[in-house]
């Protein structure tokens, strides 16, 4: 996730991540077929700095290294799931970038993964198709404004209209996003979203406001704190009910990780390397169920 204040950093972060990308899915299908006829199959991640394995990289593997990790040691793609039989082993393409918003996701990443999914499908190499698509996305739309309307002020007068707002704007892009995926993925390969786990509780942010990990918890799961929020569901409702409408899967990190399982300090946002493991075994047994 990101902080603010880097917008152009991060549009140039997307560029040169989707240059890179351009010639793993501007491929003909008669040109993949020749050039790779026993593929490999994909997973796709997609999202902000979670998914870019901040907090754990370059000391450790994020959360997408890890699970392609575990996706090569137990996962059938003829199955669709997670089965303890090892059938392939996975050729990871993280698309994800830190700082990104569900509005970026749609206009940087969302493109490339859907030329990607549909280019593997219509080549005739059953082996190489997209496979499993994860999906980070929202933690960066509500942090900062939440953060400074609601945690950084001590009337906090414009904390409630703030989020209704950001949650709003959340919702109709991450159907976009979702809707999208869904639809190329088809009924072959598995999209999982993920919902939000609270690390303000380990962060500098408490000395600020020590309502903040309280604040933090009513933002993403919904609750009152008289005079200054109150909301029926929060992101992460916002994140399970947008997935239950387009078909996507759910994998609930909320509460998965524990004080240990963060950065911490000035960083009020990211998993450690524990955190990214956690993450990496909860989207697992997602995709085992």
């Amino acid at each position: 996730m990101h902080t603010g204040g880097q917008g152009d950093t991060v549009r140039r972060q997307l560029m040169v991540g989707i240059a890179a990308l351009l010639p793993l899915v501007a491929v003909a299908p008669a040109a993949a077929q020749e050039d790779s006829p026993l593929g490999t199959p994909v997973y796709l991640a997609l999202g902000d700095s979670v998914a870019a394995g901040i907090g754990a990289v370059p000391a450790a593997p994020g959360y997408p290294q890890l699970l392609e990790e575990l996706l090569d040691a137990d996962y059938n793609p003829a199955a669709d799931k997670a089965t303890g039989r090892s059938l392939a082993d996975f050729e990871l393409v993280d698309l994800a970038v830190p700082g990104a918003t569900t509005a970026t996701l749609i206009e940087y990443q969302l493109r490339p993964a859907v030329q990607l999914i549909e280019a593997r499908d219509a080549d005739r190499d059953p082996k190489n198709d997209v496979e499993v698509v994860t999906v980070t996305i929202g933690g960066n739309d509500v942090f900062t404004p939440i953060a400074q309307a609601c945690i950084a002020t001590a009337t906090p007068a414009g904390c409630q209209a703030t989020v209704d707002a950001v949650l709003a704007g959340v919702e109709d892009r991450l159907t976009t996003i979702l809707r999208e995926l869904v639809a190329a993925a088809g009924r072959d390969a598995e999209v999982v979203v993920t919902t939000y786990y609270n690390p303000i509780g380990s962060c500098f942010l408490t000395g600020v406001n020590p309502a903040a990990p309280a604040i933090a918890d009513v933002v993403l799961e919904g609750g009152t704190i008289p005079g200054v929020l109150s909301l029926q569901g929060g992101l992460n409702d916002v994140i399970r009910r947008v997935a239950a409408e387009t078909g996507a899967q759910v994998t609930d990190l909320y509460g998965a990780l524990g004080p240990a399982d963060y950065v911490g300090g000035r960083d009020c946002l990211h998993p450690d390397p524990s955190g990214h493991e956690v993450i990496a075994e909860e989207l697992y047994a997602t995709l085992a169920r």
